[in-house]
């Protein structure tokens, strides 16, 4: 299940930004580069400004505030498909860190929002996508059916098919029918051949499985001409040209990842993770990784805890235990919850 797990991370990679869009909060979001879209949005009160500082402020974990910025979007602009969904997004992300109680009343608001959305948009795919996920985790109390996923999931491929097909392969993945997530992949990039979003995902998938790296390479490769600012298939070229040892090659696409996509150093990290995993050049995994480290991280990026867990392990591998202590204690101090770092503090404690 690890790779079912990594592969499950890296879909949920946005896409940051290139320069040219810096007076368009919305662009700016759709290209990850949040904290920008925030502070452009910050500056003006219309319905488009509001959505984007609302899906910022969810993605930071600031739901309150998320939400009431939403609100206010949905008052400003009634009609507004997005405006709906960036509120029922708020609801939903914070359902999945609340308690019982307000989770369910949380996850009931989502719905309230996502079918509002839909309403004014039967197609608007993030809505879909949202509804569909919703039908798979919510319990009957707060309205999930799952029941309902088959007929959404036909109106998501109708709508997008990319998006469809690769809702279908996740399916597929949950079931570990990993030649059926296969095939929905390719689907996708047979549905849409000039889809970046789709040559990505099955590169990420070939990679991570092994299956097929030097096509998986080809697809990043060609994803990353089409939008270079999109992260994953980035991810994808730097992990596998590190697990490689291709170091010249590694060192170009690092430093092209960082240009083209405006600083952000999301690649840097799958290098690093990836030598880390393999046990290999634990040197240059720490060097990968404090460059990371270095910059501040976007929202629903890899977050500092994690990297700092990634480079304890880089640091133990170079027979460097206290310094590997104190980073394992520096993640936990950051997120709690890292059960990894956990186990591999009381391990190194021993």
């Amino acid at each position: 299940m690890k790779r079912f797990t990594i592969l499950s991370s890296l879909m949920l990679a946005a896409a940051p930004v290139l320069a040219g869009a810096d007076g368009d909060p919305a662009v700016l979001y759709e290209r990850g580069a949040y904290r920008r879209a925030a502070a452009v949005a910050s500056q003006r009160s219309d319905a488009t400004a509001l959505t984007v500082l609302a899906r910022v402020r969810a993605l930071e974990g600031r739901y309150d505030e998320a939400i009431a910025t939403a609100e206010r979007a949905v008052k400003a602009a009634p009609g507004s498909t997005a405006a709906h969904y960036a509120l029922s997004e708020a609801h939903g992300l914070r359902a999945r860190e609340a308690g019982p109680l307000k989770a369910l009343g949380s996850a009931r608001a989502f719905k309230r929002e996502a079918e509002a959305a839909l309403a004014i948009d039967p197609s608007h795919v993030e809505s879909l996508v949202a509804m569909i996920e919703f039908h798979r985790m919510a319990p009957g109390i707060a309205g999930g059916d799952r029941k309902k996923r088959p007929a959404l999931l036909e109106r998501l491929v109708a709508a997008d098919p990319v998006r469809g097909w690769g809702m279908r392969a996740q399916d597929a993945l949950r079931s570990e029918d990993t030649t059926r997530a296969e095939q929905c992949w390719r689907k996708a990039v047979e549905a849409d051949p000039a889809s970046a979003r789709a040559k990505a995902a099955l590169a990420q998938w070939l990679a991570v499985s092994r299956r097929d790296v030097p096509l998986a390479e080809q697809l990043a490769a060609e994803a990353t001409a089409l939008e270079p600012w999109r992260i994953a298939p980035w991810q994808v070229l730097a992990s596998v040209q590190a697990h490689g040892k291709r170091w010249e090659e590694l060192e170009a696409t690092l430093a092209k990842s960082e240009a083209a996509m405006d600083g952000r150093r999301d690649a840097w990290f799958a290098a690093g993770r990836q030598l880390v995993s393999d046990g290999a050049e634990p040197v240059r995994a720490e060097r990968y990784l404090r460059h990371y480290l270095a910059a501040e991280s976007e929202p629903a990026a890899p977050a500092p805890a994690v990297a700092r867990w990634r480079l304890a392990q880089a640091l133990e591998q170079q027979g460097r235990r206290s310094e590997a202590i104190a980073e394992l204690q520096a993640a936990l101090a950051l997120d709690s919850r890292l059960e990894p770092a956990r186990k591999d503090l009381q391990r190194l404690r021993r």
